[in-house]
């Protein structure tokens, strides 16, 4: 006897959230995940969790190459946990996950579908001046030359959001894209844009 293959809309979302540091993917995954009702995962989480470090302290004693190995890693389980558990996931990745070598390949090979959240250097430097715990953030020149080198992979994604904007705002904008939707028995919460 053969199983029939599960209908399509049975099969759980994933959804990836990719930009450089400081263009929002904690906080608009957060509240995309919570507009959709699924579960959020910020990969940073996971890979402080596994190696039981902060992710400063990592790069500063195992090296940038064992950070991003335990980060692929981690990328891997994080989607092979949702199809496990059967859940929809909202992925928050690092600022470097999406311009690693073979990420991009890797989740579209896997069928997620990858927003990029694009912000202009000069937003992303204001909010990253404000924030610690950034263990590739030095100094204005190095910030620039960073975001010039991730953005070719930032552009590889299947959609592309302005984040500059308020929070609110660009889960509005998301959600009005219908990247998340599979079909019309799909239900979300209706996110209401702020008064301006």
């Amino acid at each position: 006897m053969t199983i029939p293959p599960r209908p399509p809309q049975s099969r759980p979302q994933v959804l990836c959230l990719a930009g450089f540091m400081g263009s929002g993917k904690t906080t608009i995954g957060a509240l995309l995940a919570r507009q959709l009702a699924w579960r959020f995962v910020d990969l940073d989480d996971r890979i402080e969790a596994a190696a039981g470090l902060p992710i400063p302290e990592m790069f500063e004693r195992l090296g940038e190459a064992a950070f991003r190995q335990i980060e692929a890693d981690q990328l891997r389980a994080a989607l092979g946990r949702a199809l496990e558990h059967k859940e929809s996931v909202v992925l928050a990745l690092g600022g470097g996950t999406y311009a690693q070598a073979g990420a991009p390949e890797f989740l579209r090979a896997a069928g997620v579908p990858v927003i990029w959240l694009d912000a202009s250097p000069d937003v992303l430097l204001a909010r990253c001046m404000t924030m610690s715990g950034r263990p590739l953030f030095r100094d204005e020149p190095s910030f620039r030359a960073l975001y010039a080198q991730r953005l070719p992979s930032y552009q590889l994604a299947d959609h592309r959001v302005d984040s500059s904007g308020e929070p609110a705002r660009v889960v509005a904008e998301i959600l009005r894209q219908g990247i998340t939707s599979t079909g019309a028995g799909d239900a979300h919460l209706v996110v209401e844009e702020p008064k301006s």
